[in-house]
């Protein structure tokens, strides 16, 4: 009797002992909403959403859903555009209530403070780094860059000695291809 029970019970633990896995296999910390604004960034009279969100490797994306600004937030549902934006902490998004999305990040709080500010628009369907701002407050120094690549012009400020334009033109870059490898060598402090 004890060989036929062993029998019978065996296909059970066999058929239940992957269930225990995939439950863990899906145990992941969940995506961490940090912001979400609603805009019209492509500028046709309807209500878009922005979300920044923090994936459980602590990388922060974008989501852009198109239409989707008067609906609840879903994050299942596809939005119309993804960006893996950064590491860092992300310290704010909002509109600007011209259509302008204004993303920002950096490291307050650290011994050598940064942060940086990208404004984003649509500009004929494609999602663009219209503006970058980078700050900084080191032990040795601090300062400001600021681009806007519509205009293609530039300031560069230090704290003591005021600001002057930057010499060279700049265009903007498609948010797809944005990093911060790509910001301008004009705003690299390190020289």
């Amino acid at each position: 009797m004890k060989t036929a029970l062993s029998h019978s019970v065996l296909p059970w633990i066999v058929a239940l002992a992957p269930i225990p896995m995939l439950a863990f296999a899906g145990d992941s910390a969940p995506i961490e909403v940090l912001y979400e604004v609603t805009l019209d960034i492509d500028h046709d009279g309807k209500s878009d959403r922005a979300v920044m969100v923090r994936e459980p490797n602590g990388q922060a994306d974008l989501y852009i859903y198109l239409g989707s600004g008067d609906e609840k937030l879903d994050l299942t549902k596809e939005p119309a555009f993804l960006k893996k934006l950064t590491a860092q902490v992300v310290a704010g998004l909002e509109s600007t209530g011209k259509g302008s999305l204004v993303v920002t990040y950096g490291c307050g709080g650290c011994s050598n403070d940064w942060e940086t500010t990208l404004t984003i628009v649509d500009r004929g369907g494609e999602f663009l780094v219209a503006g970058f701002t980078f700050d900084w407050d080191t032990r040795y120094d601090m300062g400001r860059c600021d681009i806007n690549f519509l205009t293609g012009k530039g300031v560069l400020s230090d704290g003591v000695g005021g600001s002057k334009p930057i010499k060279g033109k700049f265009r903007p870059i498609r948010l797809a291809d944005w990093s911060d490898d790509k910001s301008p060598d004009a705003c690299d402090v390190d020289g």
